[in-house]
């Protein structure tokens, strides 16, 4: 009999503490509780490299833009020299075409030259003929042979007019069409040039690339590979744990306000330090599950609650793996 008694007395006091805690938050308040989440993340390699340096060890508190670890791939080196070399080349090979338009340029220029004297000399000498032949014809007793023989010296005149005028457009052409030419192969080269450099900006990103920083602030969860050591393209090499949490987990339990829509802006508040606060936006709703062990408040009976997903700032104040108050 005393044993039974025992009983309905413990059975008693136990009814009476959750109803209590119920009155506290899980009825009749529209508040409700809630624990602060983080999500480790794992830096991994991006290619095939060998590790020089690590700079973390678990346990480590680093800031967004610390070194971690450093990486180096004598092949991706190798890509960026052969790139290198073949950018100078081809800018020896323009410098070269240049050299050749300039010196064919020249010889058509000289030759220019050449035939304008030629045929000046030639014009000149008939025409001190012609002067002569007209100052002759000019006399009263000047017959028509001397006049057909002056225009004669006027036809041949203008005849070598128009050949060197032809000659010369000969040579223009022939100086238009090598000066396409070279630009044709000059565009041709620097295309290729344009290509190359993209690749060689790209590998030497790469490179910068294996010199891995922090994206965010965090602590060092574990460190998977040590120095010299070969590593694979995806291989992991550290976890990081974010220094605040990445998200709120919280629990609508027995008959509290369900109305909380997808989108509802809430208020994420520290249980144990009241002034640390931040805003969240409601993202999602699971299932009915056992609430976690830090928002249990009995070891004998289970309590379940509607999960909601919640959203909160990456700057916020609040501490991970905390127990919450959702508001």
């Amino acid at each position: 009999m005393d044993h039974k008694h025992s009983f309905y007395w413990f059975a008693g006091i136990l009814i009476v503490s959750l109803l209590l805690v119920n009155t506290q938050f899980f009825k009749g308040n529209t508040s409700f509780l809630g624990v602060s989440y983080s999500d480790a993340y794992t830096v991994n390699s991006d290619r095939a490299a060998t590790v020089i340096k690590t700079y973390v060890t678990p346990g480590k508190t680093i800031s967004a833009g610390d070194t971690l670890i450093t990486l180096y791939s004598p092949e991706l080196e190798l890509d960026i020299e052969k790139l290198r070399k073949e950018l100078m080349l081809m800018e020896s090979e323009i410098d070269e075409k240049s050299e050749l338009l300039e010196s064919e340029l020249a010889l058509y220029d000289s030759e220019k030259q050449q035939r304008e004297q030629e045929f000046s000399a030639d014009i000149n000498l008939l025409t001190q003929r012609l002067a002569l032949q007209k100052k002759l014809s000019g006399n009263e007793t000047s017959s028509s042979d001397e006049f057909n023989q002056s225009n004669e010296l006027q036809l041949q005149i203008e005849s070598l007019k128009q050949q060197l005028s032809l000659e010369l457009q000969a040579i223009d052409i022939r100086v238009n069409d090598v000066t396409q030419e070279h630009l044709f192969d000059v565009s041709q080269i620097r295309a290729r040039q344009e290509l190359a450099r993209q690749e060689l900006d790209w590998k030497e990103q790469m490179v910068d690339n294996l010199t891995r920083v922090a994206q965010a602030n965090g602590v060092v969860e574990r460190v998977y590979v040590k120095p010299q050591e070969q590593v694979d393209s995806f291989t992991p090499l550290l976890s990081l744990n974010p220094r605040q949490p990445t998200s709120i987990v919280g629990y609508l339990v027995g008959q509290k306000d369900r109305n909380k829509q997808l989108g509802d802006t809430v208020l994420v508040r520290s249980s144990e330090q009241s002034s640390l606060t931040s805003t969240g936006v409601i993202t999602g709703f699971g299932s009915v599950v056992a609430l976690p062990t830090i928002l249990q408040n009995s070891s004998s009976i289970t309590t379940f609650g509607l999960e909601i997903f919640v959203e909160i700032p990456e700057d916020n104040p609040l501490p991970v793996g905390e127990k919450v108050i959702i508001e």
